[in-house]
C-alpha cells in the first residue's frame, strides 16, 4: 500500500490499483481495445510493479513490461515512448514518482495486411448508374 498524509486524513493506494494504471497506460499506448477481454489479459501478463521505499522515505515505483514489438517499428524508439508513457501517466494519476520504467522486448510481430474488401454488388451498380 501506498499512503500520503494529509490535512485531513491519510490517502491510500493500493499496489494493484497502481498496477492497473501501468496496465491501462500500456493498453493506451499500443491502440489496444479495453474491451477486449483477450487484449486486456494479454495486457496484465505484460505489465509488472515494484514499489520500494526511497531514500527520502516516499514510495517509488518500478514498473517492468515485457512486450512485442511489430516488425519495421524502432525498437529503441518504441521503448523510449512506452517508457515516456508508463512514467508520466502512473505519475500523474497516482501522485507517486516512478523511479524506472524497464522495458524487455520479447519478441517482433510480423505485420499482416489485410487485402481491402471487395466491393460489393449494389456498390458497383450504384457507381455505374452515376
Amino acid at each position: 500500500m501506498n499512503f500520503d498524509e494529509t490535512e485531513l486524513g491519510k490517502v491510500e493506494i493500493s499496489d494493484p490499483v497502481i498496477r492497473d494504471l501501468a496496465v491501462h497506460s500500456y493498453m493506451e499506448f499500443n491502440g489496444l481495445n479495453f474491451t477486449d477481454q483477450k487484449a486486456k489479459k494479454e495486457a496484465k501478463a505484460a505489465v509488472d510493479i515494484e514499489v520500494e521505499d526511497s531514500d527520502t522515505g516516499k514510495k517509488q515505483i518500478k514498473i517492468n513490461v515485457s512486450t512485442k514489438v511489430k516488425y519495421g517499428e524502432s525498437i529503441p524508439e518504441y521503448a523510449r515512448n512506452l517508457q515516456r508513457k508508463l512514467k508520466e501517466d502512473v505519475e500523474n494519476l497516482s501522485g507517486l514518482e516512478v523511479s524506472e520504467v524497464y522495458v524487455k522486448v520479447l519478441d517482433v510481430e510480423e505485420v499482416i495486411e489485410r487485402k481491402p474488401e471487395e466491393v460489393s454488388e449494389t456498390e458497383e451498380d450504384e457507381e455505374e448508374g452515376k
